[in-house]
């Protein structure tokens, strides 16, 4: 298991969102391994501001981590093909 912060770290500097706000264990999720070591870096819309309110970190805590919940089935999906198209032989 690994300590993953739904709001990246970066993300959260950029947007200068409180310490307070990042840190807290609303922010923080266990993730599997292999999950957060895929490649799914977040990235914010354009345009996406600083919210002003507990309130609004809460609803762009929850829409990035309904992208980036996408971006991992995508992922795991690419990955199960990988494996189904690739039958593994038996060294005898």
């Amino acid at each position: 298991m690994a300590l993953d912060h739904v709001i990246p770290l970066g993300v959260c500097e950029s947007l200068r969102i409180p310490y307070e706000w990042r840190e807290d264990c609303s922010n923080k999720v266990l993730a599997c391994a292999a999950c957060n070591s895929f490649r799914t870096r977040y990235e914010p819309k354009k345009g996406t501001k600083k919210p002003k309110t507990i309130v609004e970190f809460f609803n762009l805590r929850d829409a990035v981590f309904k992208e980036r919940k996408k971006m991992i089935l995508r992922r795991r999906k690419d990955e199960r093909l990988f494996f189904d198209d690739h039958p593994w032989a038996f060294i005898k």
